[in-house]
């Protein structure tokens, strides 16, 4: 449970984050605004996360379970909010991270 709960801590903190940093990323000055700076910060607060969940857990099962979790809300975020396109790429590669979680939890 508390893996669960400091991974989702970590997702939650890294996804608010990229949320910043498209938003700074659409502006003419964007490197220098401070949804960029707060986007940059956010980023570094979830290493001390990763710190916990690798004394316990091997790298190659965090990672995917993280970066599974990551892409479907992104992909989400960039669908419903940022109104990007979600083709057939976009559903493969979505797929495949699902995959990689059903072959990583038997």
């Amino acid at each position: 449970m508390r893996t669960t709960l400091i991974l989702l801590a970590i997702i939650f903190v890294t996804i608010v984050g990229d949320y910043l940093i498209k938003i700074a990323s659409q502006k003419p000055s964007g490197l220098f605004t401070l949804t960029f700076f707060g986007g940059m910060l956010l980023y570094a607060l979830p290493a001390i996360g990763w710190f916990y969940l690798m004394k316990d857990h091997s790298l190659a099962a965090i990672g995917v379970f993280y970066a599974t979790a990551t892409i479907l809300i992104l992909a989400g975020l960039g669908y419903f909010v940022f109104k990007e396109a979600f083709g057939l790429r976009e559903l493969l590669g979505v797929s495949l991270a699902i995959a990689s979680v059903v072959v990583m939890s038997r």
